[in-house]
């Protein structure tokens, strides 16, 4: 809890930079699912080598056990607030040393991502407009590690790692309708860690959507993120990428 205070006095600080003063609030509420495949390397035995993660995004829907995924957003005057949650476990199975050896590792990955930030306009024009963000990220990682065969060396050993951390986070998000269309083109591209909680993190997504109604647009999408977060014996250096589809309600 003491962190989600921290991430909130973050926001809390960013927004009383300016006014909020309009004449109401606009508000979206996105619930989107990711598929996302995830590769990198995450600790195992203290004094070991790390161990690999690796789950191609084509095996992403298979090995995603469960997720829950959205995004809130109000504005007002070219001022607002922005709040993006992630919840996901990915599984996989892994062979460290082919037979005669064959040393097998199941992994489990459970991330939890909640950033809260405030947004500035920087443009708007009759199609579309672009957004400065800056706040904050939460995350929560969680990894279990269980080995099987190996000669009976490590057979049946389980190790598992879970930490925290809170990473300021600065981002540009964008969004564009295609001429007189429905169509229309949204993204964004954000940086974060900086030593603060994580070494480094970028994240990076664009989607193609169609606006229904007024209130309502539907898209498709890919999102990218790469953190690295290293900590005494706590390593998780990973990447997630994969196709997301997206419905957005404005109210």
């Amino acid at each position: 809890m003491k962190r989600v205070r921290i991430l909130l006095v973050i926001v809390g600080l960013a927004t009383t930079t300016s006014s909020l003063a309009a004449q109401e609030w606009i508000y979206g509420l996105t619930p989107y699912l990711w598929f996302a495949g995830i590769k990198g390397d995450v600790a195992t035995i203290p004094g070991a080598p790390p161990g690999p993660i690796d789950v191609p995004v084509g095996e992403a829907l298979e090995d995603t056990k469960t997720s829950l995924m959205f995004w809130l957003d109000a504005r007002k005057d070219g001022h607002g607030l922005f709040m993006d949650f992630l919840y996901s476990d990915v599984r996989s199975m892994e062979e460290l040393v082919p037979p005669p050896i064959d040393l097998l590792m199941r992994s489990t990955s459970k991330t939890t991502l909640w950033t809260m930030a405030y947004e500035y306009e920087l443009i708007r024009t009759d199609q579309g407009l672009l957004d400065f963000v800056i706040g904050g990220r939460y995350w929560d990682i969680d990894t279990r590690l269980e080995f099987g065969g190996g000669l009976g060396i490590l057979d049946g050993i389980t190790v598992r790692h879970a930490e925290s951390w809170i990473d300021p986070v600065v981002a540009l998000k964008g969004y564009t309708q295609f001429a007189d269309s429905s169509f229309y083109m949204s993204g964004a591209v954000a940086l974060g860690g900086f030593n603060v909680g994580s070494d480094l993190f970028y994240d990076m997504a664009v989607n193609f959507g169609y606006q229904w109604t007024p209130r309502i647009g539907t898209a498709l999408g890919y999102r990218y993120f790469d953190v690295k977060y290293e900590k005494n014996e706590f390593l998780y250096d990973v990447a997630q990428e994969g196709w997301s589809l997206s419905a957005t309600f404005h109210y």
